[in-house]
C-alpha cells in the first residue's frame, strides 16, 4: 500500500511540475559544467557531461551522416528559442544551417526570450525525422513568424532534430 501512496505522489509532482514552466530547472554551478568560467543554468533532467564527451555540431553531423543518429551531450549556440511555451529551441546546425531541438515530452522548457546566441549543452538524441506541413506552420506561429511566410509552407521537409532530457544554457540572466 506504501508504494502505491508514494507511487501517486511521484506522478502528481510530475504532472505539476510539467506544468509548471520553467519551475523544472536547476540552477548549477561551475564545478558541475562543462570547461569555463561561464555560470550554466540547466533544464530537464540533471546531468553532467564527462571531459571530451560532449560533441560539437560538426562531430554531430559526421556521427549523423555515417549513422543515421546518435545519442550523448551536444554543444550548439542558440538561434532562437519558442516564445509561446519554450517547449522548442533552434540551434545552429553542422553546415550553419539551424536544428531543431524539442524538449522531452513537455516535461520541461526553456527560457521565452533572451537566449539567442548563447551557448547551450543538450543531453539527449539526435535522429532525422519529416516534418509536416501543418507542424513547420505551428513552430513558425511559435516563433512569430510573418503570415506570409507561415502560409508559403506547402511541403513537407526531411531534417535532423534532437530530443532534449536536459538542456544547459550559459550565463543565463532570469529575474
Amino acid at each position: 500500500m506504501n508504494k502505491q501512496i508514494w507511487t501517486m505522489a511521484a506522478a502528481g509532482l510530475m504532472i505539476l511540475s510539467a506544468c509548471g514552466g520553467n519551475n523544472a530547472k536547476t540552477a548549477n554551478t561551475n564545478d558541475t559544467q562543462p570547461k569555463g568560467k561561464k555560470e550554466w543554468t540547466a533544464y530537464g533532467e540533471a546531468f553532467k557531461p564527462a571531459k571530451g564527451e560532449v560533441a560539437n555540431m560538426k562531430a554531430l553531423g559526421k556521427k549523423m551522416a555515417s549513422d543515421g543518429g546518435a545519442e550523448g551531450s551536444f554543444k550548439a549556440e542558440i538561434v532562437q528559442t519558442c516564445t509561446k511555451m519554450g517547449c522548442w529551441m533552434s540551434v545552429k546546425g553542422p553546415a550553419d544551417d539551424t536544428i531543431m531541438v524539442y524538449m522531452k515530452d513537455h516535461a520541461f522548457f526553456v527560457p521565452l526570450e533572451g537566449m539567442e546566441g548563447k551557448q547551450a549543452v543538450i543531453q539527449g538524441k539526435a535522429y532525422f525525422d519529416t516534418v509536416s506541413v501543418d507542424m513547420q506552420k505551428h513552430l513558425l506561429e511559435d516563433a512569430g513568424a510573418p503570415q506570409a511566410e507561415i502560409d508559403a509552407v506547402s511541403e513537407p521537409k526531411f531534417e535532423m532534430a534532437i530530443e532534449a532530457a536536459g538542456v544547459m544554457i550559459a550565463d543565463v540572466n532570469e529575474n
